[in-house]
């Protein structure tokens, strides 16, 4: 259960725009306890902000030794561990939905600037024992408000060499989050922004695909793709432009 757990944290912990910078690299069925794989990949998301479409870059790390782990920048400790159940610590300095507002359209660049928070959580998985699916649970909060996560995933080994990783789940915001990155004081108001936004607690839906190909023992070619549905609280805020949060990338990453 632990050569996976890793894996499924990086998954259930990518549902935002700020976690695809960290977190959304593909994590592979470990073979070994102790390991250090290190790569980059690039991601592009639709127009979710009022703005354009935005490509960034991912770290690709993955370094395991003995209980403690790093998945992209988040690093975690597996607190608890048997066959089937698995508790990890994990702090994520990059959670939330950062977006400047000079990256918005033209009438939108009022906004301060949303910055990232540093959150601290706990994630629980267990092995469903029903066709080897696998669910994750998460619960991480910071200065910004706190959010809960889970998410069901069933890897599937196409080949030796190659790895589909399909998976379903859910994400709830408290208030404090959503009004954090979604909401609009007053201060903001100008442009086509002419009201103030105060969102209540929030949720979203998503599903992901995410592929790792084995090119040789040393070297890995990634690829995913993930869609996710807000709710009316998020999809209307002034500075969304849509309720459906989009991202796809590729990448690699190189086993020491």
């Amino acid at each position: 259960m632990k050569k996976i757990f890793t894996l499924l944290v990086a998954f259930v912990l990518c549902s935002s725009l700020a976690q695809g910078e960290n977190e959304f690299q593909i994590k592979a069925l470990a073979k070994n306890k102790n390991k250090f794989q290190v790569g980059a990949a690039v991601g592009v998301t639709n127009h979710f902000f009022k703005g354009d479409s935005i490509t960034y870059p991912i770290p690709v790390l993955d370094v395991r030794y003995d209980d403690f782990y790093i998945a992209g920048i988040t690093m975690g400790y597996d607190m608890y561990s048997e066959d089937d159940f698995t508790m990890s610590l994990f702090v994520n300095p990059f959670d939330g939905f950062p977006i400047k507002g000079s990256k918005l359209d033209h009438g939108y660049r009022t906004i301060d600037d949303r910055k990232p928070q540093v959150s601290i959580g706990v994630a629980l998985s267990y092995n469903l024992n029903f066709y080897d699916m696998t669910a994750l649970v998460a619960f991480s909060g910071g200065e910004r408000g706190v959010k809960g996560s889970a998410r069901i995933i069933k890897p599937y080994r196409v080949t030796d060499n190659f790895i589909l990783l399909p998976s379903f789940g859910a994400s709830i915001y408290s208030s404090n989050y959503a009004d954090y990155y979604f909401g609009i004081d007053s201060n903001e108001l100008g442009g086509k922004i002419t009201d103030t936004y105060s969102p209540d607690t929030a949720y979203s839906l998503g599903l992901s695909l995410a592929a790792e190909y084995y090119l040789n023992d040393k070297i890995t070619l990634l690829a995913f793709l993930s869609a996710d549905r807000f709710s009316s609280e998020i999809g209307d805020s002034p500075i969304i432009d849509s309720n459906k949060l989009i991202m796809v990338g590729v990448g690699a990453k190189y086993s020491f």
